[in-house]
């Protein structure tokens, strides 16, 4: 592998490969117009029964592949240990990058991506341990005991906490997406395939749960929507973090600035 490039701190913010590609210059308006779509277009689809439908054995009311041994033990238990060494040696390269010259330049980076892993994978378990929708195979009409909630349901009096939204198995295939935020300046070629595994990961892992009775694929986009979202403001936090109190100042000036020179060229 050849050595990669170093750069400076505020390549991470401000990447220069958006002014070659305007469609995620602004990733907080893509962020905006997914959550709204998520919320307000996708629940009218039906896609979330739709889908799930194959899977569900009616005869038994039961989810007749919860316990097969691709989807349990490969797809869900396998992956999960998988992610978990990739997270772990991202970490100990970035803290050892010193014996190995072409990392040495980029152990900050590297320790950024752990960091974005475990915060996003942490954060959503966390949502998902307080959350009240249910999952598939807990529901009235899968042969559960719970209620089927849309997003922003209430929860009924007397009803036991789903904890089941959103995805948390999903969302260690869609951390990966941190090397891509991380290394899009640097290495696109690299970052572009780790974003490409992220999103196919994350969907299959996401889609395996579904097969099991364990999760709509509603809970699956939201995971990957999250991760992204906590992947950008750990970026930009890490960012700010690195600048001296002078350096932010003038980060901000030069933000400020924009708008006036713009309206002075008018």
């Amino acid at each position: 592998m050849r050595a990669w490039r170093q750069t400076s701190p505020a390549s991470y913010a401000s990447p220069s490969w958006a002014k070659r590609q305007p469609w995620v210059a602004h990733p907080l308006t893509w962020l905006l117009f997914s959550a709204l779509f998520l919320m307000l277009v996708y629940p009218t689809t039906g896609l979330d029964q739709r889908l799930i439908a194959p899977y569900f054995d009616a005869a038994h009311q039961q989810f007749s592949l919860k316990h097969h041994w691709l989807l349990e033990s490969i797809l869900h238990n396998g992956l999960k240990y998988c992610l978990l060494v990739v997270a772990l040696s991202t970490l100990l390269i970035s803290l050892i990058g010193n014996l190995y010259a072409p990392y040495k330049a980029h152990q900050s980076r590297l320790l950024l991506v752990f960091v974005m892993m475990l915060t996003s994978t942490g954060l959503v378990a966390l949502i998902k341990h307080n959350s009240m929708h249910g999952c598939p195979n807990d529901l009235i009409q899968y042969g559960g005991t719970l209620p089927y909630l849309q997003l922003f349901d209430a929860l009924p009096l007397g009803t036991a906490m789903g904890k089941c939204f959103p995805g948390g198995h999903a969302s260690g295939g869609f951390a990966l997406m941190a090397f891509y935020i991380v290394f899009r300046d640097v290495e696109p070629k690299f970052s572009q395939a780790m974003l490409m595994l992220a999103l196919s990961l994350g969907m299959v892992m996401g889609w395996a749960q579904m097969m099991r009775g364990e999760h709509f694929l509603s809970h699956t986009l939201w995971s990957g929507w999250l991760v992204w979202a906590i992947c950008l403001a750990c970026q930009r936090i890490w960012f700010l973090s690195r600048l001296s109190p002078n350096a932010v100042s003038k980060h901000s000036q030069q933000k400020a600035a924009k708008p006036i020179k713009s309206l002075e060229s008018q």
